[in-house]
């Protein structure tokens, strides 16, 4: 296949990488120095099999490259839109697009874009991060992508992605319900993730104090109402099976957000919390735990010119 990976941080450079490996035609979508880094030394990954370094094709943006077959969209949240701005240059008759990123509004967004019914869904479950300039670092175990068609069915191109995937030994699964993996993952990185950047604090000591863990456990409430007025097929027990995913943690865990925080970068929070605000607000259901995050990491949120190139560095759980 011929590939796009737009947002070449830890995500779209590690699948890319593997991709490039599988014998596919990978071509990086990155910026500033990183950019620099993968056209000069090419992109080197680390895990904790062993380290690699291959060339790749790396531009600044899409007006260079020819129509692809698939897009790996692994932008910031926050750069969806102007991400999905520079797709047609990449959009053929028949290319998908499949995000990989944070949140549960960015389908949607990018279908406003590109091509109806263009877009495909896709949930990481992967520890990986942008370590330095051209280099991609990967903790823990291989992890898995969950991808689908939103409507379930089991598409041709679904199966060539997964073909593609299969060749280039990346774990993976179709899901018939993409759009409730979705929701289960926000419930964990909105709901326990957001506590942890608000508390600043890793998951081990939110949990252990009886308030904290009630904070933690009514955030992902907020959230579950949320899904249930929107009909989304959350099991019963989704909060609980999520607090206890979190229990499993190192004590130290916390989300991507919270490390933005700390590094003082740019916050996925209107991804995040704010969408759970806005849509509380909209169905009439209460949010005043995502009320609170939203507010507070709001003011926290550094100015800054954000470019649709912004690469996903962050972990994914």
């Amino acid at each position: 296949m011929r590939l796009a990976v737009f947002g070449s941080g830890g995500i779209g450079g590690y699948y890319g990488a593997l991709l490039a490996n599988g014998g596919h035609d990978v071509a990086f979508i990155a910026r500033g120095e990183h950019l620099e880094a993968l056209q000069q030394r090419g992109l080197t990954v680390r895990t904790p099999e062993g380290e690699s370094t291959i060339p790749v094709n790396a531009v600044a943006d899409t007006k260079s490259l020819a129509p692809v077959d698939l897009v790996l969209f692994c932008v910031k949240s926050y750069d969806t839109v102007p991400a999905a701005q520079a797709l047609p240059p990449l959009m053929a008759r028949d290319t998908a697009v499949v995000t990989l990123q944070n949140g549960i509004d960015n389908v949607e967004a990018i279908a406003s874009i590109v091509r109806s019914g263009a877009v495909l869904s896709g949930a990481v479950y992967i520890a990986l991060q942008l370590a330095s300039p051209g280099v991609v670092l990967r903790t823990g175990g291989p992890g898995r992508i969950v991808f689908g068609e939103i409507s379930g069915a089991m598409t041709e191109r679904v199966q060539r992605i997964a073909s593609a995937f299969e060749q280039s030994r990346i774990p993976h699964e179709v899901s018939p319900d993409i759009t409730r993996v979705l929701w289960e993952k926000f419930l964990f990185i909105a709901g326990v993730g957001g506590v942890t950047a608000l508390a600043r604090s890793g998951i081990g000591p939110l949990l252990a104090g009886p308030e904290s863990r009630r904070l933690v456990t009514t955030a992902c409430e907020e959230i579950a109402g949320i899904a249930l007025a929107e009909g989304v097929p959350l099991p019963a027990d989704a909060v609980d099976r999520t607090i206890q995913q979190a229990a499993t943690l190192p004590l130290e865990w916390r989300s991507s957000m919270a490390r933005d925080l700390a590094d003082g970068r740019r916050l996925e929070i209107e991804a995040l919390s704010g969408a759970v605000v806005r849509r509380g607000l909209k169905l009439g259901v209460p949010t005043p735990v995502h009320r609170a995050i939203a507010a507070c990491l709001s003011v926290h949120q550094p100015s800054t010119s954000a470019t649709p190139h912004t690469a996903r560095s962050a972990t994914q759980v």
